[in-house]
């Protein structure tokens, strides 16, 4: 056998493994491809907005002037095929421009532009189904205002989010519409998303897998800050919110009161059947500086009544003003000091315990969910009548708003559960309302009134 050197093994390997190399296929290199001319020679094209579909289709919007007004144009392209021959899908005889599109992972899209109706700038929409063409564009944004910069984005199953800035008089809003999936679907409800009192603008959206469960809308808005106000960014987001069971109406809603007495804890008595529970004598009013007129306690005639009422006050969601409140009445009569009788001249405390329901429990609302228990209460004045039969009378007009601003708010749909309501007595030292709200009260006050029913 020949030996061979180092030399010659080397190249023996060499030659061998070259027996076994594949050769591998040339490596693709992605690269920007020639620009290719979209929009016709003879007037401007500009304000281009491209999308891409699920599929690697692309759809390009623009503006080109018609000769007379401008127009929104529309072109396509496969991922292997040529652009297509562009199209109009604004309508002629008024200027178009600032267009958007926006596609589904279907091949479906949606074109939003702003155009003027020979009035006022609107935002106008147009569908395309998969395949299809564009149809006749539609207004989404309200007469009567101009509306600019729309902006749209679609959900996985063909919906549509689109939102645009309007102007409302005094300032621009951010407002927002959904339109549903399918050649046949419609803009629902217009949602003005922005506060009154200052401008929003460069509204953004995304419309996320799902509109009802993903979407959000952006906008920058001022703060109205003084001396200096700052440009801030604020989003809405869109969810499904679970509401809860709630009555046709509660309104109005009337209580009657009945003096107060305290309750029997070492009974003298007992009760005639058919209730016959354990009783306390002589009975004892819970005040011991207020009572009413009773021939048989006071020698005084019986006069007194009290009512309390409470009604709701509709609001007008047309209107951007808070219009919704609770009205709140407070009627007593022959209120007098005890002993001697004589006109009570003062104040006493309308309370009762509150328990709200409402859609108002997050910084980003509607959230609904229930307030812990807390005091509903106010103040009610009185004045001697100047009449010896008849003591003082106690006599309140007001609304939750007045009371507690913000307390009612239109469209969240509260529900009041209101505890036993009473009405307390200023106590020995008659000081405890005089800075009522806030502060009711200084610990030696009783129960003067309290719901129920007298039965004669």
């Amino acid at each position: 056998m020949t030996r061979l050197s180092a030399v010659g093994w080397r190249a023996f390997l060499v030659a061998a493994l070259t027996m076994f190399v594949v050769p591998s296929a040339a490596l693709a290199t992605p690269t920007f491809l020639t620009p290719a001319t979209l929009s016709d020679p003879g007037q401007d094209g500009f304000q281009s907005q491209v999308a891409t579909d699920g599929s690697g289709n692309a759809y390009v919007v623009w503006t080109r002037s018609d000769g007379t007004n401008f127009r929104i144009q529309y072109s396509t392209r496969t991922p292997t095929g040529a652009w297509s021959t562009p199209v109009n899908i604004s309508d002629p005889g008024q200027g178009a421009f600032d267009p958007q599109i926006s596609v589904d992972p279907s091949g479906n899209a949606v074109a939003v532009w702003t155009r003027s109706d020979g009035t006022n700038l609107r935002t106008q929409a147009a569908f395309k189904a998969s395949g299809g063409s564009f149809g006749t564009p539609v207004p989404v944004s309200a007469a009567g205002g101009d509306a600019t910069a729309p902006q749209v984005s679609m959900d996985n199953s063909g919906r549509a989010l689109v939102a645009w800035v309007r102007f409302d008089g005094t300032k621009g809003r951010a407002q927002a519409a959904i339109r549903a999936a399918g050649a046949g679907g419609t803009f629902g409800a217009i949602s003005t998303l922005s506060a009154a009192g200052q401008d929003a603008f460069e509204v953004q959206v995304s419309a996320g897998p799902d509109v009802d469960a993903n979407a959000a809308v952006c906008w920058t808005r001022g703060d109205g800050g003084s001396p200096i106000s700052y440009t801030r960014i604020q989003c809405s987001r869109r969810r499904d919110v679970v509401g809860y069971a709630r009555p046709k109406s509660a309104t109005p809603t009337r209580l009657s009161l009945v003096p107060a007495y305290n309750q029997c804890l070492i009974p003298t008595r007992v009760h005639a059947p058919p209730l016959p529970n354990n009783s306390c004598n002589p009975a004892v009013q819970s005040s011991s500086v207020l009572t009413i007129g009773s021939p048989d306690a006071n020698t005084f005639a019986a006069n007194g009544t009290v009512a309390v009422k409470y009604r709701v006050i509709v609001g007008n969601l047309a209107t951007e003003a808070n219009e919704a409140d609770v009205n709140v009445t407070v009627n007593l009569t022959d209120v007098r000091v005890n002993p001697g009788g004589a006109d009570y001249v003062g104040r006493v405390l309308a309370t009762s315990d509150l328990r709200l329901t409402d859609k108002s429990n997050a910084t980003e609302q509607p959230e609904p969910g229930t307030v812990t228990d807390f005091k509903f209460e106010f103040p009610v004045d009185c004045v001697g009548t100047g009449v010896t039969t008849i003591g003082g009378q106690c006599d309140q007009n007001t609304t939750a708003n007045a009371l507690i601003p913000g307390m009612v708010t239109e469209n969240k749909f509260a529900i009041w559960e209101l505890g036993q309501f009473s009405i307390k007595d200023a106590g020995p030292n008659g000081t405890g309302y005089a800075s009522c709200p806030p502060t009711c009260g200084d610990g030696d006050e009783g129960t003067f009134m309290r719901q129920g029913v007298f039965a004669p």
